[in-house]
């Protein structure tokens, strides 16, 4: 995959964050935001997020191997090429306020909050407002309507 792709989900990730509500406890007790990934070829791409800030506080990219890591985060992104993980992944966060983004096919069908679409060699996404809300988060209308697809 062509590294400005990589790049491309990687600030995908951190605006879905950005313009994402947690609930207020998340917001007082950390100092910085954890965005977490799965993918070994996304590092230098989350890395370089490290210099931006979401309300004042900084970003801290963490790569995970293992699903049982997924508590320390704040967003998680996960790359196709660990589709075996979903499903323990959707185990680990379920009703947790942990936003899941990924380019996996059918990752909102699935259980998955955001799942990042190629077509047309741009890039999409769909919504699955049903887990978000479930999770106890919010995204801004202002990204839903930018949204290929929401699942309500």
């Amino acid at each position: 995959m062509a590294e400005d792709a990589l790049s491309l989900k990687a600030a995908f990730t951190y605006n879905f964050a950005k313009f994402t509500h947690w609930p207020q406890p998340r917001v007082a007790q950390q100092s910085a935001w954890k965005i977490c990934f799965f993918g070994k070829q996304y590092r230098d791409s989350f890395m370089s997020l490290s210099k931006k800030q979401i309300e004042n506080q900084f970003i801290l990219p963490i790569e995970l191997t293992e699903t049982n890591q997924v508590e320390q985060c704040d967003v998680i992104f996960i790359d196709s090429n660990y589709r075996e993980l979903t499903r323990r992944l959707f185990l680990a966060v379920d009703d947790k306020p942990i936003l899941t983004v990924s380019d996996i096919s059918g990752f909102t069908a699935q259980g998955g909050m955001i799942e990042i679409v190629e077509q047309d060699q741009r890039l999409y996404f769909k919504v699955n407002t049903q887990v978000l809300e479930k999770s106890g988060l919010n995204i801004s209308s202002q990204v839903l309507k930018l949204a290929l697809e929401v699942k309500r």
